[in-house]
């Protein structure tokens, strides 16, 4: 038995429960939809956490010992990457910190290019940073996502920035190098800062290779940061967050000068602790819960293909997330959805609010125990087949 068999009781203040209602209108729905795991947090991480809130006195303090250089640690070890320590700037959390990039680094009015189907909040803090949102479509193909490359070089002309999922988020796709350099080329042609969110990174299944994106072209010193965090891989999105390096010395002193001289990415004690024990305390963890991960997409993938033949599953290998195609459904996104809530009563996230290409897709999150993932499995086998048999 693993210990991601365990079926662990969260708080009745967790988003992914508690705001079935809102999110459903019904409670009656097993929760597959938030990105974050139920798995307990790793009993190292929670330990380095009691001994600094412990302390008596929760005032301001220096830098948790030691963080850089586990980062450091880390990513020579996951990635064979040379880092240095200046490259590597603590930040309040991977979102928060594209929006600052987008502030610090671009002017109103600018257009800045994102992938879609794409992670739903981009859209929107482009939008309300009073940027120009350009989105270029992804083509799925073999349950995967490539780059339309006319589209994207010709739209990447008119834009100041790119926003990009690496891996891709909804999908999982872990990039080969041959498409990460090509991007690389491109912006640099073009003079565009990519923002590389890597937040996924960690969850590259066996098989696959992830490249952190300041790895690439080395000649060119192209202008990119790279953000990345803990908090999808060891569960630990409650404390905000994480970590950005960027390798192009113009860039950083620029960015990271703004960062310190507004106060946006100050000491965040909990945070810097629990970056040192993941990266520090929790190799063998991660590697069985990569394990664990991978057997739950062989499972689920198995049990569509098998018994739901009109669904696909669209999955890059990265991260708990799948990207359930059921377009040959025939339903509209708003059947869709009721079709998963009311009769397979499964809390998904519609595909539509990935934007363009997400249309007639669900995304499922199977950071579960089995036995869940089972339960799911069994419920939608039934409503698949009711729904047929119609």
């Amino acid at each position: 038995m693993s210990l991601f068999d365990d079926i662990v009781t969260r708080d009745a203040n967790c988003r992914k429960y508690g705001q079935l209602q809102q999110m459903y209108g019904t409670n009656d729905v097993l929760p597959l939809w938030i990105a974050d795991m139920d798995f307990a947090t790793p009993e190292p991480i929670l330990n380095t956490l009691r001994a600094v809130i412990e302390q008596p006195v929760q005032g301001y303090n220096l830098d948790y010992p030691q963080w850089k250089e586990a980062v450091i640690h880390w990513y020579a070890q996951q990635y064979g990457s040379s880092v240095q320590g200046d490259w590597v700037h603590f930040v309040p959390g991977v979102i928060k910190t594209i929006v600052l990039s987008l502030m610090a680094l671009t002017r109103s009015g600018d257009n800045i290019l994102t992938c879609s189907p794409i992670y739903d909040p981009y859209p929107n803090l482009v939008k309300t940073c009073d940027r120009n949102l350009v989105q270029t479509r992804l083509i799925e193909k073999d349950g995967g996502y490539e780059f339309d490359w006319h589209d994207f070089s010709e739209k990447l002309k008119t834009c100041k920035m790119f926003l990009f999922p690496s891996p891709h988020n909804p999908g999982g796709m872990v990039w080969h190098r041959e498409t990460l350099e090509r991007i690389s080329d491109y912006c640099h042609d073009a003079g565009v800062i990519v923002i590389a969110d890597e937040v996924h990174c960690d969850l590259t299944l066996p098989g696959k290779t992830h490249h952190p994106f300041f790895t690439l072209n080395d000649g060119l010193n192209s202008q990119s940061i790279v953000l990345a965090s803990i908090s999808k891989t060891f569960n630990t999105a409650a404390i905000q967050g994480g970590i950005a390096i960027i390798k192009n010395d113009e860039l950083r002193e620029r960015f990271y000068h703004f960062l310190d001289n507004c106060y946006l990415a100050e000491t965040h004690s909990l945070q810097q602790a629990a970056i040192y024990s993941a990266y520090t305390h929790c190799s063998d963890w991660h590697q069985k819960l990569l394990a664990y991960l991978a057997d739950n997409i062989a499972y689920v993938k198995g049990e569509i293909e098998k018994h739901c033949p009109l669904i696909s599953v669209v999955y890059g290998g990265a991260s708990y997330l799948l990207f359930l195609n059921a377009e040959k459904m025939g339903l509209s996104d708003e059947q869709l959805s009721a079709f998963f809530v009311h009769d397979a009563r499964l809390g998904l996230s519609p595909g539509s609010q990935y934007g363009p290409a997400g249309e007639g897709h669900m995304r499922l999150n199977v950071g579960c125990p089995r036995t869940v993932l089972e339960e799911a499995m069994d419920r939608l086998k039934e409503a698949y087949q009711k729904r047929l048999g119609a």
